[in-house]
This record gives structure tokens, C-alpha cells and sequence, in this order.
């Protein structure tokens, strides 16, 4: 958790998994401002307000997510708040639009709305008392990926070399995601390192994001339509509860909705395993006369399977299996499925390795291999094509979860909403073009 205050004004950070929101709090007025919350930390964010003593005045979101379910809905119902998104938003839950230029109070304070599209055509980023919130509109080392949401690169390029860049460049960077454990830059520093923001040619910045082809993240299209309508709190069920609960005669049916890949790695006995696309033309096989808890790795498809299920008991369990495993409880220990990526780079970290070593202790030839390897990497860095990847990929171990995919939600490979930028980012929310610098 990464906490800045200014004039008595805090920007909180805080960290889900590869996701941030964001607390805006003037201690002085009392009042508080939550920047993209995801429904699976609703009571962290509300045990935080309770903490501080002060009102949730509104959330703001800086873009419709897909890749993960927003708290905003929530979070209106439980607290009043206003709900604000991008005129531009499609959204049955907000509350106010916001334009370019629009300014919203927090107590003494203004929040500057600045209009960034690209990633998608309603994002927004956020300026505050020398901080900026950009949303996925630019992250550190890269910036939200363009090919889903009416995306666009040329909105991107607009974005970064236009609308940003009489921006000071002293501002220190929020993004809304990062998926190597950095937390914040300075825009100056992007400036000077981030590929995309270097790439100042416009037709050549278009075509490098245009030539990116990326997986869906999981589940994108249900998580999306939920964060449009948004979804109604769901009934939960504490770990604890759910121990007890299990050692009834009657105990209720455990139903979990994540991938195969995932439920073989670990999963909560007994369960069922009904994954969360699947949901609905399977819903004839659950029981109606018991109840349901309905389990994934934090709880937020669970919720998204609980929309899916009206007429049926269910509950959901608090935490997912995170809180599950961490509480002590016992689990099912399978086989965890190494994601392509990993294997990549294991490979050519053992082929790097055995070139250089043959090359000192057989053939200079053979340091040819990690220069051969090292190229190839690049490549991929560059082009988002990666040959070794494809090879791996025809594997028999990797042919039995290929129907399983790739998420953001769900670590078990596969894409989210990083352009592939950086080598870490590729697949995932964020554009292609070589490695992170930060």
C-alpha cells in the first residue's frame, strides 16, 4: 500500500492481485473519493473509510473494466456515493458523467478529469495535486492494450503525444495496473524510458499496436456487461462459517467456477467444478434444494456466477480460496499448470545457459546460441510473435489445457489489458514492443 499526501490531501494506493485502486482523502473536509474498485475488496475499502472517519463522496472509474467486476454498484448501494464515469461510458450505474476538462470536489481539493482514450473509448485519467491517475491509458513501461472496447492505437498515440505531453514532468504516475510489482513512476521518467512513449512516429506507433494479437481476458464479455448493469451485492459466507457448514449432515453444495487448469491445481473437497462459462448451460445439474456456495480464487466470478443462478440459494464465499487457504483450511493439492510464458522463459534460460558453457568449454561457435535465443526474444518483444512459444505450445502438456485460456482474473496464462509492451506484460491488459525499463 503506497500512501502520498499533499496539502492534506491522500492519494492511497491499493493493491488486488495486478489491479489498483485508488483512496482520495481530504482529512481536513472529512470526505473521500475511491478510484476503480473491484467488488472483491468492497470491505476492505469500506473498514478503510470506517477507519479514517470520513464520507465516500463518489467513485470514479477511469474506463469500463474487463477484467475484473467493479465494486462502484456496491458501493453506491452501501454508502450513497455518486458514481462517476466518461460521458462517453455506456453504464447503468453511474451516477454523473465527466468530460475532459470537468473537475470534481473532494473537500477543498479538485480532481481534474483529462479524456485519454485509446485503451478504450471512454477511459479518463485523473489529475491530482501533482499526481496522475492514468487509468490504463498509460502504465509503467507500456500502456493499455487497443484491441477490444473500440480501442484505438491512433486515440492511444493522440493521448500520450498530445494530450500528455504538456503535462509537468514531475507528476508521479498511478497506473491502474502493473504485473511485475512496480507501483508508481514519474511522468518524466516514462518520457525517458516507457517504449511507447518514445515511439513519437505516429504511423509507426499505429501500426506496432495494430500488429499485436493478444488473447481476450477470461470471461471478458460477462465481466463487462456486469460492470455495465452492475451487479447487487451477493450474500457471503465467512471461511469459518463455511468449515462448519461443511461438517453438517445437510452440508451445502460447493461449487467452483474457475478453469480446469486451476481446479487441478488446488481446489476446496468437495466441490464441483462448473466453470463460469459454463454456468449457464449447466445450471439443470445443480441442486435446487440446497444450498450453493459458490467459489473462485478472490470471489469475483463467483459473483458473476450468482448473477447467473437467480432462483437458486447461493452464497459466496468471502475471500475465495485465497482467504480459504490462508485461514488453514484444508485443500486438494494438484498439479499447477506452468503458463507458456514461464516456459519460454525457462527455456531459453537453459539454452542461454548450455550455449554459453559449451562455448567456453567446447566452441566459441556455440555462443551463437544465446545471441540466437536473446534475437528471438527481442523479436517477440517487438512483434508479439514468439516462435518458441508456438513450438511449446503443440506439446501434449500444453494441448490438454488449451481450451482453458488465459486470464487476468484467473493466473493461469493467457491475456488480459497490458499492451505487450514489456516482456512480463505480454498476453496480459497492457501494447507489444519490447522490454520494461523500469
Amino acid at each position: 500500500m503506497i500512501q502520498t499526501t499533499t496539502k492534506s490531501l491522500i492519494v492511497n494506493q491499493m493493491r488486488a492481485e495486478n489491479c489498483f485502486a485508488y483512496l482520495i482523502v481530504d482529512a481536513d473536509a472529512r470526505e473521500a473519493v475511491l478510484v476503480d474498485p473491484r467488488a472483491d475488496r468492497v470491505e476492505d475499502y469500506l473498514r478503510d473509510l470506517d477507519g479514517r472517519g470520513v464520507r465516500l463522496r463518489a467513485v470514479i472509474e477511469t474506463h469500463t473494466h474487463a477484467d475484473h467486476i467493479s465494486g462502484a454498484a456496491e458501493l453506491r448501494a452501501r454508502t450513497g456515493a455518486e458514481v462517476l464515469l466518461s460521458a462517453r461510458a455506456t453504464s447503468d450505474v453511474a451516477t454523473s458523467r465527466v468530460d475532459d476538462g470537468d473537475r470534481v470536489r473532494v473537500g477543498g481539493h479538485e480532481i481534474e478529469v483529462l479524456a485519454s482514450p485509446g485503451h478504450t473509448d471512454d477511459s479518463i485519467s485523473l489529475l491530482v495535486d501533482g499526481a496522475l491517475l492514468t487509468g490504463d491509458a498509460l502504465l509503467i513501461g507500456g500502456a493499455g492494450r487497443t484491441d477490444f472496447q473500440n480501442g484505438s492505437p491512433a486515440a492511444l498515440y493522440d493521448t500520450l503525444h498530445r494530450r500528455f505531453a504538456d503535462l509537468p514532468g514531475d507528476l508521479t504516475v498511478y497506473p491502474g495496473h502493473d504485473y511485475t510489482g512496480r507501483t508508481h513512476s514519474t511522468l518524466s521518467q516514462e518520457r525517458q524510458t516507457n517504449a511507447l512513449l518514445r515511439l513519437t512516429e505516429r504511423d509507426r506507433f499505429i501500426s506496432t499496436l495494430s500488429a499485436g494479437r493478444q488473447p481476450k481476458p477470461a470471461n471478458m464479455d460477462a465481466i463487462v456487461a456486469a460492470n455495465i448493469r452492475g451487479l447487487r451485492p451477493s450474500p457471503r459466507i465467512a471461511v469459518d462459517e463455511l468449515a462448519t457448514a461443511l461438517r453438517r449432515t445437510t452440508p451445502p453444495v460447493v461449487v467452483d467456477v474457475r478453469l480446469p487448469a486451476e481446479y487441478r491445481a488446488v481446489h476446496l473437497a468437495p466441490s464441483l467444478l462448473v466453470p463460469l462459462d459454463q454456468i449457464v448451460e449447466r445450471r439443470d445439474e445443480l441442486p435446487r434444494d440446497r444450498e450453493l456456495v459458490l467459489v473462485c480464487r478472490t470471489g469475483a466470478r463467483a459473483r458473476l456466477a450468482a448473477a447467473e443462478l437467480a432462483g437458486f440459494r447461493t452464497r459466496i464465499l468471502e475471500g475465495g480460496l485465497v482467504a480459504w487457504q490462508e485461514a488453514g483450511h484444508p485443500v486438494v493439492q494438484g498439479k499447477a499448470h506452468m503458463s507458456l510464458e514461464r516456459q519460454v522463459r525457462v527455456v531459453a534460460g537453459i539454452l542461454a545457459g548450455a550455449g554459453g558453457a559449451l562455448a567456453a568449454a567446447v566452441n566459441p561457435w556455440f555462443g551463437l546460441v544465446p545471441a540466437f535465443v536473446g534475437a528471438g526474444l527481442v523479436y517477440a518483444g517487438i512483434t508479439d510473435r514468439c516462435g518458441m512459444a508456438l513450438l511449446l505450445g503443440k506439446l501434449p502438456y500444453n494441448r490438454r489445457g488449451a481450451e482453458e485460456g488465459g486470464t487476468c482474473a484467473a493466473p493461469a496464462g493467457g491475456g488480459t489489458c497490458a499492451a505487450p509492451v514489456a516482456e512480463t506484460s505480454a498476453g496480459t491488459c497492457a501494447a507489444p514492443i519490447g522490454p520494461s525499463t523500469r
